[in-house]
């Protein structure tokens, strides 16, 4: 039986209602106080807190506005960035990791306010979300990640549930327990980027999409942003490129790997089947190469996603790929049909942690490791006023004492480091659930 519908398509499921858009004009002026490179929600949370702080500002894309990785994640919004809080402590200390962590809740609570703010309607929701254990060790894991919370004051209200408590609330079996998380929320990151770009060209953003930067020079005290579109002078300048950056933009390419996550949308699934397993609920897997569903915000259908990285550029391929993911965590979903396939590009540090700073005079935020909706809003909004001089409770946080290391050798290396890496996790995951 084929599992690609006959109306297939290679793009996101959230274009559908909010498609990107090239931009509010065709070719900048020549100078500028702020110039912000990306238009995902770390550019377009920057442009708009500079505008609004009395600057001058130009946001630039070498695609249409808003069509990278912000319009084409699953669209949680969830208070947390960093599942593992043993890992982060023992990279960084109690202390360190601690503050680290509550980053994390600082973001989910700045997004939450950002649509009342703004007037725009990006279908917020709440969701309970379920991380499931693959196997009793990663529960056991879990178990330890939500004590350690609980005894850090963090806040996130991770609960762990063993394996009889994740049947009774979620009716789906074969999994050792799961990390419950009830403060989660969701939304249609379509509609937020959409809301975005109307709130920053509201506050006189210029922005300008397939406006691709080729590099940028120093000279005294300005920058001249050189474009496909001719070269812009700005005192400022944002590197919000993620994933996407390129060789103009050599910082962050130097110490970002990038990769591929997919996601699919499936047909409307039947009342009954939504009823049953995805009611107010979102669950993914505990796996290292994570999959998970969730229902879409008009509760008609389901997201699948995951998969980091895979191999080939045959969206229908990938879209057999995370059907078989689907059905094993709910092999009731057998025979639903997906309608779309697509993929964003992340970005991963070597520390797996969001960084925000100040590379020879130009300000970024990046490496969010797949969990970008909160901590790009978040931290593209501290660059920004870090740039407006604001005072450190509105322009630092606990990411300022991390070092944002280069990736060893050359940077055109680091897909091949990110393929490597995939297929390491793959391995292991492998060997993980083999005894499951």
């Amino acid at each position: 039986m084929g599992v690609i519908s006959s109306d297939f398509k290679a793009t996101p499921y959230w274009w559908e209602a909010a498609p990107p858009t090239d931009g509010t004009r065709d070719t900048p002026d020549r100078s500028y106080d702020a110039v912000v490179i990306g238009s995902g929600v770390t550019g377009l949370s920057a442009a708009l807190t500079l505008a609004e702080g009395g600057r001058r500002v130009l946001l630039v894309d070498a695609g249409q506005i808003g069509s990278g990785a912000s319009t084409r994640n699953n669209g949680s919004v969830v208070p947390f960035g960093f599942v593992h809080q043993e890992l982060l402590e023992k990279r960084h200390g109690a202390e360190l990791g601690a503050a680290v962590a509550r980053v994390a809740v600082d973001a989910f609570d700045h997004l939450l306010a950002v649509p009342g703010r703004y007037g725009f309607d990006p279908m917020l929701r709440p969701y309970e979300r379920y991380f499931l254990a693959c196997t009793p060790e990663h529960y056991r894991h879990q178990v330890a990640d939500a004590a350690l919370q609980a005894e850090r004051g963090i806040g996130l209200n991770w609960k762990p549930i063993d394996r009889a408590e994740v049947v009774r609330r979620t009716g789906v079996r074969n999994y050792h327990g799961a990390l419950y998380i009830e403060n989660s929320m969701a939304l249609h990151p379509g509609l937020y980027v959409q809301g975005l770009v109307r709130a920053a060209a509201g506050a006189g953003v210029d922005m300008i999409g397939n406006c691709r930067v080729l590099g940028i020079d120093r000279s005294m005290d300005q920058h001249i942003v050189r474009t496909e579109r001719g070269e812009i002078k700005a005192r400022n300048v944002v590197m919000a490129t993620n994933g996407y950056s390129d060789r103009a933009l050599p910082y962050l390419k130097q110490r970002i790997v990038p990769a591929r996550l997919y996601l699919s949308a499936t047909e409307p699934v039947q009342p009954d089947l939504m009823q049953r397993f995805f009611a107010g609920r979102q669950l993914a897997d505990s796996k290292r190469s994570m999959s998970w569903i969730r229902p879409s915000p008009d509760g008609t259908r389901l997201l699948v996603g995951g998969r980091g990285g895979m191999r080939g550029n045959d969206p229908e391929v990938h879209a057999a790929t995370l059907y078989r993911d689907m059905v094993q965590m709910v092999p009731e979903l057998e025979g639903v049909k997906l309608t779309h396939c697509w993929y964003g590009v992340i970005g991963f540090a070597m520390d797996f942690n969001p960084h925000m700073g100040e590379a020879d005079g130009i300000h970024y935020s990046a490496a969010y490791a797949g969990v970008g909706l909160c901590f790009g809003t978040y931290l593209g909004n501290r660059v920004a006023n870090r740039i407006l001089g604001r005072p450190a409770a509105e322009s630092t946080t606990a990411l300022d004492r991390l070092p944002f290391r280069r990736i060893p050798g050359p940077s055109f290396m680091n897909p091949v480091y990110s393929r490597l890496g995939i297929e390491w996790h793959n391995l292991l995951d492998w060997w993980d659930l083999r005894k499951r």
